[in-house]
């Protein structure tokens, strides 16, 4: 009976050893891990992680979340390249921490470990929206709403960060989703109106996308960049007053903006297209004042008048041949708007010289208006 007494004490000291030396590992990392010696600290950490004793202890997680944090944020290349999936390893890890904690004897320390991941998913969001690496900033930021989650929080900022990049990856569904949820959320970012609008429009529906605009023009009635963005689907959508009107109110709102003379240029072929003439040649001229090198502002001027040419031409040569007087009267007025074309038309080759439009604009209008030496050297050009 001693024996049999003295065998069982060894098995039930065998068990003990075989637990404590996986709770050794598990202090061993830490222990590590306080050294700065990441490598041998995920050794251990990944040696306790997979034994039966301690891979349901949350204490084990919670160092793994530690251990995977410091490798993610690591500096040093070689603790890099331990796991370069580390920070997502480190969410798991401290997710898995959180759900064996029922007594919730660790929240602090999860939480607080859970927080300071947040910044990596920032960073590397950050860094992949910077490379135009959309996917990757969508997937980081993911995380990062993952983690306030984990919390019982929303995190608008992450959310608006994931549908920005995704408008951007052209990926509406997943843009319209995250956008919308921030917009729910009341987010006090006028930008979230914009990308949410140029969302549904990649979703093929303007009629969502205006009104998901107007409601943010309604609550940013001062917002420059959403009276753009107005002016922007009014271009799009051919409405042209509308344009016209949003335009004029987004130069009101800031004098001295330097887009100002691309709003102009725009109000001129806004006016241009409705047939407007005089008022399209109006903002032309407002778009020079403000950037004096504008080359299609003094092509379109050149263009007005080249355009008035011809149709006083067509109706000259439509009259009768008994109609000499009306005829010459046209042809008269047609030389006169070819003569007003040309400082504009010329102006537009000087400041693009290989221009074949204008180019070709200026050699008809000196060949009609019988110009030879000027047509010569256009000719030679």
């Amino acid at each position: 009976m001693k024996k049999i007494a003295i065998i069982l004490s060894i098995g039930f000291l065998s068990l003990s050893l075989g637990s404590y030396a996986q709770k050794s590992a598990r202090t061993s990392a830490y222990m590590y891990l306080q050294k700065g010696q990441l490598d041998k600290a995920k050794v251990e950490i990944d040696k306790a992680a997979k034994h039966e004793k301690t891979m349901n202890d949350p204490k084990t997680w919670l160092y793994r979340g530690m251990v995977y944090y410091q490798i993610a944020t690591s500096p040093l290349p070689a603790y890099q390249k331990l796991d370069t999936n580390a920070a997502m390893v480190a969410l798991e890890s401290l997710e898995k921490a959180k759900k064996f904690d029922v007594k919730g004897k660790y929240t602090d320390d999860i939480m607080l470990n859970l927080n300071n991941l947040t910044n990596v998913f920032y960073r590397d969001g950050a860094d992949g929206f910077n490379e135009k690496n959309y996917d990757k900033s969508i997937n980081a930021f993911q995380n990062a709403m993952r983690v306030a989650e984990d919390a019982g929080r929303f995190d608008t900022v992450a959310a608006f960060n994931v549908g920005m990049s995704a408008v951007l990856a052209n990926k509406p569904d997943i843009a319209t989703k995250y956008l919308k949820e921030c917009i729910d959320k009341n987010f006090a970012d006028p930008r979230v109106f914009m990308f949410y609008e140029r969302s549904l429009k990649q979703l093929g529906d303007t009629t969502a996308a205006a009104e998901a605009l107007k409601q943010g023009r309604e609550l940013f009635p001062d917002n420059l960049k959403l009276l753009l963005e107005e002016a922007q689907l009014y271009l799009e959508k051919g409405e042209s007053h509308k344009l016209i009107a949003s335009l004029k109110q987004a130069i009101e709102k800031d004098l001295e903006n330097p887009a100002n003379a691309n709003f102009y240029f725009l109000i001129g072929k806004s006016y241009d297209d409705l047939g407007s003439a005089d008022s399209a040649e109006m903002f032309y001229k407002k778009a020079l004042e403000t950037k004096p090198d504008f080359f299609e502002a003094y092509y379109n001027i050149g263009a007005i008048y080249v355009n008035k040419a011809s149709e006083l031409q067509e109706k000259a040569n439509e009259l009768p041949l008994e109609e000499t007087e009306k005829y010459n009267k046209l042809n008269d007025e047609a030389n006169e708007n070819l003569q007003k074309a040309l400082p504009w038309l010329e102006k537009s080759l000087e400041l693009h010289p290989d221009d074949q439009p204008t180019l070709r604009a200026l050699k008809e209008a000196d060949a009609r208006l019988k110009m030879n030496e000027k047509l010569k050297e256009l000719n030679n050009k």
